[in-house]
Order: C-alpha cells, then structure tokens, then sequence
C-alpha cells in the first residue's frame, strides 16, 4: 500500500493529461488543425471541468456512465473501507435524480439497481475481486475510453447571431473583445469580435 501512494500523484498527472488531449481530438473531430486551436483555449486545470463536462453534455452518455459507474462504485464501497466512496456515492445518486428528471428515462435506474445486486452477490468471484483491488484503474480506464469516442464538446451548444449571419457553435472561450467558438456542425475553429456578435441563446442538447 505505502509503495503505490508516491507514484499516485504523477499516475493522476499524465491521466489527467491524457484525457483533456483525447477530448480535443475527439471533438476536432481528429482534425489536426482544430485540435491544436482548441490546445490554445484550455490549461491543465480545466481537466475537472472537461470530465464533468463530458459527463453532462451527452446524454446517452450519462445515461450509460450511471448505469456502469454508480454500481462499481457502490460495490466498492461495500467491499472496502474507503471513506470516500459513500460521498462519491451520494454524488452520483444526485446526479442520478437530476438525470432522470430532465430526460425521464426511468430505465437507467432500474438497470443500475440490477448491475449493483450483481456486483454485491458476485464480489467473491475472482473477477469482481481484481475490479475492487483495480477500481481507480477500472475508472481511469472508462474515462479515457469515452474521452476518445465522445465528440460532443463539454460545453453547451449556442445559436450565435453575429453581423454576418446566424449559426450554432460551442463557445470554448471569451476574452476581451474576442470569442473564439467551434462550429457545431462543420467544427471549424473560429475567432468572434465580441462587437461582431449580436446575441447568443443556449441551446439544449438531447
């Protein structure tokens, strides 16, 4: 135990690294260009918000994160003594109700509660036993996987009125004088004079 905690901090690091470039790629779209402009936009610190804006911003993608996450950590809190995992639990079961109350999809419920029974009834197995001794691998792991296929930016989409016409973006940063917002559609990069921009409505994703 004592051994694995100095190596804790660099692991969380380059993890962290990781997914905020597998996000950019993800949501250029794989384009080279779009990636490196959007490199500009974001520090290592943004990495909390970018995972929590990936969370959120797909739905579909919530919606299967609860049904997988909430259960492996509720398993996880049964098998260990971890202080922690109650709160982290307690998290997820908000953003549990919050989920199904804007997109009343009462199967995710029902289909965590099932995958959690399962988990609990089947933690001797050998193959439960390696998830509850890996769980932060187990998690790092999932977060990266969706990191690279979700290409759903983690902010919300706006329809953007400017001088030269209207078009729906994802505004990734404001800066005085300046926008600089990724087309919703073709993702291309673009960079707004802020006097160029006549009103910008948020737009729901579903």
């Amino acid at each position: 135990m004592t051994t694995e905690k100095p190596h804790l901090a660099p692991a969380v690091t380059v993890g962290a690294v990781v997914f905020v470039l597998l996000r950019l790629l993800a949501v250029a779209h794989y384009d080279w260009h779009v990636a490196f402009a959007l490199l500009h936009t974001l520090d290592l610190e943004d990495a909390p918000g970018l995972f929590l804006g990936t969370f959120m911003a797909d739905s579909r993608i919530s919606s299967a994160l609860l049904v997988l996450v909430l259960p492996l950590t509720v398993f996880y809190a049964v098998g260990t003594k971890s202080r922690t995992a109650p709160l982290a639990v307690a998290v997820l079961v908000a953003f549990l109700v919050a989920h199904v109350l804007t997109y009343h999809r009462w199967w995710v419920p029902v289909a965590a509660v099932v995958l959690t029974v399962v988990l609990v009834l089947l933690r001797r197995w050998s193959g439960a036993v390696f998830v509850l001794r890996r769980f932060g691998w187990v998690v790092g792991a999932v977060a990266l996987v969706v990191a690279a296929v979700v290409a759903t930016p983690w902010v919300p989409r706006e329809r953007v009125e400017t001088t030269d016409g209207t078009f729906e973006a994802y505004v990734v940063e404001t800066s005085p004088g300046f926008l600089k917002v990724l087309g919703a559609q073709e993702r291309g990069f673009r960079i707004l004079r802020a006097e160029d921009v006549r009103s910008r409505v948020e737009l729901a994703d579903h």
